[in-house]
């Protein structure tokens, strides 16, 4: 049994930097042929600092693992109310912890990412930016078997058919040369479809989740709107300081939003947020 593959940041920069200057080498579907892989290994070999060479199975996993987390940090980037950083990742703090901790229970992959960036994204987005399917290699670039400790799966490549339809003669051949498909072939032909729908099913898991709330430009625009219609009680200079507090902060635009159901409260929480004095009777 070999021993666990370890890899250091080092050789992981390198790595992905290997293979953004090669991109022009790399398939439709982003993924790269074997001999690349092979190429890269040989780079990176000098910045080796534990553990045994890496070999050509370990960088496809590893490219592999960088293709995924790619996927995650897009999709956790395109959630509302969440603020990226390439510093802290999804910057949450208390008051979108709960967000986060009921997206992390759909998509524990993210969890990573609550106050930390990936150092890789944006030389990986060079790569993956207009690639970001799964990884199908084709027979012939199956890697060799290489035991490491990569926590990640083959991908898996869907068979491609053959075979050529022919035209039906005019006049119907004679029953004893009539050619018919073996028990051999229709089988073949079964588990080929069965494994296309697989894979189906399989790059539709990994596709990004879709963001299932209002983008944060219409939920500004939604707030606006509902506050000049209904916080007509405000002066013109009032109301400005209300629009610039959407302006700046979506978590007001969803409070605000959620209060338009309740006149009596929504009105108390605009005065304490433009800092009217209480009571504000006086000013409805």
């Amino acid at each position: 049994m070999s021993s666990s593959t370890h890899w250091n940041s080092t050789e992981e920069t390198a790595l992905i930097n290997f293979l953004v200057e090669h991109r022009a080498e790399a398939g439709d579907n982003g993924n790269f042929k074997k001999s690349v892989f092979e190429r890269a290994a040989t780079h990176i070999a000098p910045l080796l600092t534990k553990g045994p060479p890496k070999q050509c199975r370990s960088l496809q996993n590893k490219w592999a693992a960088f293709r995924k987390t790619y996927r995650t940090v897009c999709a956790i980037r395109e959630v509302s109310g969440w603020t990226w950083s390439d510093t802290t990742g999804a910057s949450i703090g208390p008051e979108t912890s709960s967000t986060w901790d009921d997206y992390v229970a759909k998509h524990p992959d993210a969890k990573p990412f609550r106050n930390k960036a990936w150092v890789h994204f944006d030389k990986a987005t060079q790569d993956l930016e207009d690639n970001t399917a799964a990884p199908a290699p084709t027979q012939q670039d199956t890697p060799e078997d290489d035991s490491s400790s990569d926590n990640e799966e083959d991908a898996l490549a869907a068979p491609v058919s053959t075979g050529k339809r022919t035209r039906e003669p005019t006049t119907p051949a004679p029953a004893a040369k009539r050619v018919r498909a073996s028990a051999g072939v229709s089988a073949l032909q079964e588990v080929a479809a069965s494994v296309a729908r697989f894979g189906d099913v399989l790059a539709a898991a990994l596709a990004p989740p879709p963001v299932l709330v209002n983008p944060t430009p219409r939920h500004r625009l939604d707030a606006i709107a509902a506050a000049r219609k209904h916080e007509t009680w405000l002066h013109r200079f009032q109301l400005l300081a209300l629009i610039d507090i959407f302006r700046t902060d979506v978590t007001a635009c969803d409070v605000y939003l959620s209060l338009l159901d309740d006149d009596e409260l929504r009105v108390e929480w605009v005065a304490s947020q433009i800092n009217l004095p209480n009571p504000i009777s006086s000013f409805v």
